[in-house]
């Protein structure tokens, strides 16, 4: 019995077991299935997110800075769509009912100092965002778990990117030394050739007079050897390597009709048949060519046939016509009332006419160097040099003269007020400052002149024979001068046309720089081009970009001593537009295509126009305040846009600093820096135009420390924003400068270049990059090169780095 009763416990545990393995088995599978599928769902999750992240890249990608068509938008959701689609899901592709797109901005909250997302957010913002969400549907993929019951059927990922927020500083060299390509003379003393006395030409131009005491003369006139960076100049001719003429940069109206017509080369051995030539030797009209009176006459005394008032002595004696009073040159030489020797008649006589003498002593000292005037010399009779100018032969001047918004002249006047100095009027300021300059004098005062012939159009004049003045013979002796008297001889002083204004409106060497910044000053004109293009490149392509541009060359030390570029151009923002347009025209136009300048007003200063010394250091102070957010910086200037000041700085955006340059830094400038913490600090050069005060200016000198000042403040520009004082870096993202050397300074083998790069690499080596300066960094070359090879390097640069990256 009890065996029986063993036996079939026995047998219900084993049943027992069979039904707990059974049990156990079906939990097993349950959790088997469950393992299986949860890997397949991991797996989907993270394609889900990948299909995700390249929707949201490439939609935002899509987006680029151009407003006219909306930054793209249109395409931004479709890309998106199409990079999500190219995707699968466990094998499965991803419908595009599967997948949503929002565009919206990545906007800077300037009361949180931070970048938010926003849907669709303001509409004064660029599109810059796209959030994709994908979705899959996992009901025919995770069998087992379907059959438990035991995961969702779908799985979404969503991925949000945007454009990298960046603030820029383009910094711009304009200083002197970008318009030495342009130098219509130069000194032979090397190292100063753009200064002081000019000694010889600078224009390759091959069509110049070669009649009179031109005749054999043709290297003074002509040049022909050039020594980097003072190439060629392009004052009359195009250049070899492609550079226009400077002449064909001014117009007679708003329509850019010339200003200037060349006039036949044929003139360059015989002048126009016209007007007047000089006489040859023994009173012929060829070549060899007299230089005094008695070449003409043969002998010292008194000759009564050619020294006389009647028509048939003189000039109109010798050659058989009618003695015109000018002589008209070839090209752009325009016409000159200098005649050597002078008629006999007074009536014809320019000494007589123009200056009120017939004594040579007077208008020249003994060495035949040209006097200045005085109560004892001579005087400038205006109105007879203005009719000169006008009726005397054809006009070289159009009735009104501008260029990139400058207005030189409206009227050709017909005599000028001289009781006050200046003349009152503008147009007659204008032409008595011309003829003065062509006479080779300048007047500071009003009874305050000096002689400035070596600094005007190809140098001084220069010995044609042996040099004599005497006073004018008197008593018995009747001869109209000493018939041996021979001056010095004019190069282009005394001519009045095309060239010489040319050389007036821009004479650096005698402070003169009135060149409009539209003309090709070379390098500078080229340089605009690239960036010109680099700007658009920008604006095109980097919705999340806010670009200052900034111009440097000697700042001002007072309010009113001559320098300039104590303002950015344009402050941190996006105003492409007025940032084209400040590359070539006054500032008060700027926004204004219709307005103008006048030489003598205070904006011609600003004009973009190469001029002053080479100060680094101004900029880089003005780039530290554009990337300060600061709101007292804002609108410090009344008079000009928000930012001019700085203030628009966004914390947590990228900064970037941009130095063009085409030389080495000469000049200091430093100001006192304002400890106001993160994004609040600013350099004391913050400029009201309207009413600037003394701590507005920064300390400006030459000297020794150029450098170690420029170093410092790419430094403290550099420094972690958590510093005092701070700078603008993080740990992830630090301040970037990148240098370019730009013009001839930077050829291969210049002298200087290896300094120049060097200094350049050594602030970019402080700015973060360590690139050496790489060949797409150093440009220079013919007008067409460096114009594509310096947007080249700005897209590059732009390009540098991460700037569409995720956010989510």
């Amino acid at each position: 019995m009890r065996n029986s009763m063993r036996n079939n416990r026995c047998r219900a545990r084993n049943g027992a077991a069979l039904v707990l393995f059974v049990v156990s088995l079906v939990t097993i599978l349950t959790f088997v299935a469950l393992a299986v599928d949860l890997g397949m769902f991991a797996v989907a999750r993270t394609q889900c997110q990948d299909a995700a992240d390249a929707a949201a890249m490439a939609g935002t990608a899509t987006l680029n800075g151009i407003t006219a068509n909306n930054n793209n938008y249109s395409n931004a959701a479709p890309n998106a769509i199409l990079a999500a689609t190219s995707n699968s899901v466990l094998s499965a592709p991803i419908p595009s009912s599967h997948v949503a797109v929002q565009v919206g901005r990545y906007v800077y909250v300037s009361g949180n100092q931070r970048f938010e997302g926003q849907f669709p957010g303001p509409s004064t913002e660029n599109w810059s965002m796209v959030q994709a969400t994908v979705t899959a549907n996992l009901a025919n993929q995770l069998a087992f778990s379907r059959v438990f019951n035991l995961t969702s059927a779908n799985v979404q990922a969503v991925a949000t990117a945007v454009h990298r927020p960046r603030d820029v500083a383009l910094i711009l060299d304009y200083s002197g030394s970008m318009r030495f390509a342009s130098l219509t003379g130069l000194s032979s003393t090397a190292g100063s050739e753009y200064t002081g006395t000019r000694t010889k030409s600078n224009n390759p131009d091959t069509v110049v007079p070669a009649f009179g005491h031109y005749a054999g003369n043709t290297s003074k006139l002509v040049a022909s050897t050039f020594t980097s960076p003072y190439d060629a100049a392009n004052i009359t001719t195009t250049t070899s390597d492609g550079r226009a003429a400077v002449v064909q940069d001014f117009y007679q109206d708003a329509g850019g009709t010339p200003a200037f017509v060349a006039a036949s080369s044929a003139y360059a051995t015989t002048p126009d048949p016209a007007g007047d030539n000089f006489l040859g030797l023994n009173k012929t009209v060829t070549a060899p060519y007299a230089k005094t009176v008695k070449d003409i006459t043969g002998a010292t005394t008194k000759d009564a046939t050619f020294d006389s008032a009647l028509a048939t002595g003189g000039y109109a004696g010798v050659t058989g016509k009618a003695f015109k009073g000018y002589i008209r040159g070839p090209a752009y030489w325009g016409k000159t009332f200098f005649v050597w020797p002078p008629d006999p008649n007074p009536a014809k006589d320019w000494r007589v006419i123009y200056f009120g003498v017939n004594d040579n002593t007077k208008l020249w000292n003994a060495s035949g160097v040209w006097l200045k005037p005085s109560g004892t010399s001579y005087t400038i009779n205006y109105t007879p040099f203005l009719n000169f100018i006008k009726n005397v032969g054809p006009n070289s001047f159009p009735t009104r003269l501008q260029s990139g918004r400058i207005l030189y002249y409206d009227a050709i006047p017909n005599s000028i007020n001289t009781a006050t100095f200046p003349p009152t009027d503008k147009n007659e300021r204008f032409w008595k400052e011309y003829i003065d300059y062509i006479l080779g004098v300048k007047q500071t005062a009003s009874n305050t002149w000096s002689v400035i012939t070596g600094q005007t159009g190809y140098g001084d004049d220069f010995t044609s024979g042996t040099v004599q003045i005497s006073a004018k013979p008197s008593g018995a002796d009747t001869r109209y001068m000493n018939y041996l008297d021979n001056p010095k001889r004019p190069i282009t002083h005394f001519w009045f046309g095309p060239l010489s204004m040319v050389d007036f409106l821009g004479n650096y060497n005698s402070n003169q720089f009135w060149w409009p910044g539209t003309c090709h000053e070379s390098p500078l004109y080229a340089c605009k081009l690239g960036i010109r293009a680099a700007l658009t490149d920008i604006s095109n392509n980097h919705p999340n970009n806010l670009v200052s541009l900034m111009m440097f060359s000697v700042p001002c030390a007072s309010a009113n001593d001559g320098n300039r570029f104590n303002r950015v151009r344009v402050g941190l923002g996006r105003d492409y537009p007025s940032m084209q347009d400040s590359l070539w025209y006054p500032t008060s136009t700027i926004g204004n295509a219709g307005a103008t300048i006048r030489p003598y007003d205070t904006d011609n200063l600003e004009v973009p126009r190469a001029t002053g010394g080479t100060c680094y250091s101004m900029a880089l102070m003005q780039a530290y305040n554009q990337f300060s957010a600061n709101t007292s910086l804002l609108n410090y200037n009344p008079a000009k846009p928000p930012g001019d000041a700085g203030g628009n700085g966004r914390k947590g955006a990228q900064k970037i600093v941009v130095l063009e340059t085409d030389g080495v830094p000469n000049t200091t400038a430093s100001a006192t820096l304002n400890n106001l913490g993160p994004y609040n600090s600013y350099y004391s050069i913050r400029y009201n135009s309207s009413s600037p005060g003394s701590s507005e200016f920064p300390n400006v000198n030459n000297g020794n420390t150029v450098t170690t000042e420029i170093y410092n403040l790419c430094t403290q520009l550099c420094a972690l924003d958590s510093a005092s004082p701070p700078g603008y870096s993080t740990p992830s993202k630090k301040v970037l400068i990148h240098c370019i050397g730009f013009g001839p300074v930077f050829a291969a083998g210049a002298p200087g270049q290896a300094a120049a790069l060097a200094i350049l690499n050594q602030i970019q080596t402080i700015g973060n990059v360590t690139d050496g300066m790489p060949s797409y960094k150093v440009i220079y070359g013919s007008e067409s090169t460096v114009t594509s090879s310096l947007q080249t390097a700005f897209t590059r640069i732009m390009q540098t780095g991460v700037h569409v990256s995720l956010v989510q």
